[in-house]
């Protein structure tokens, strides 16, 4: 299967309204569906992320035109920490870094693993593979990196990207977080 032939996003859940989202207990997982484990690394598909439609609430009318809210905003939580919504996948982890990657049509990175260190992959545009496997002996596991997918790679996993494409680049977000 070629994935670039395939749509973007195939079902796009309605966004949760601001005001039902942030009751008591009404967000405790931010997903829609169960985490997708495979060996060790979250995998979490576009279209399993939930969505919070945001209006302004304060729309700052005593403040000049420019300065007031409009508009709605939609708000794709990928991970979280908050209280109320806390997924115990990042907790205790600080920043280390983040960055942008892009990878060339056919380019792929070499099979490595960052011990203390955990990976947060957000694919941005293009579609790659993301290879992994938890150490030395084991399956690797592939898995297809698309426009908003998002994968958490613990730092003892070993794991590579590869952009099939012979034509579009692959663009991600990367963000280190380090473990206590």
């Amino acid at each position: 299967m070629n994935p670039e032939h395939e749509a973007d996003a195939p079902w796009e859940p309605a966004p949760v309204a601001a005001g039902e989202f942030h009751q008591p207990d009404a967000h405790a997982n931010v997903n829609r569906a169960p985490y997708d484990e495979v060996s060790g690394v979250i995998y979490k598909r576009d279209a399993n992320v939930k969505r919070v439609r945001y209006v302004p609430e304060a729309h700052a009318p005593d403040l000049p035109a420019p300065w007031q809210g409009t508009g709605e905003t939609v708000i794709r939580w990928l991970f979280s920490e908050l209280p109320g919504s806390e997924e115990a996948l990042l907790a205790g982890a600080t920043f280390a870094f983040l960055h942008h990657a892009t990878l060339a049509p056919g380019a792929r990175t070499g099979m490595h693993d960052h011990p203390g260190v955990d990976h947060v992959l957000v694919a941005l545009a293009g579609y790659g593979e993301l290879h992994h496997r938890p150490g030395d002996g084991s399956p690797v596991v592939v898995r297809p990196l698309r426009p908003r997918d998002a994968a958490l790679v613990r730092g003892a996993e070993c794991y590579r990207i590869a952009n099939p494409s012979e034509e579009t680049p692959l663009e991600l977000l990367v963000l280190g977080l380090r473990r206590a």
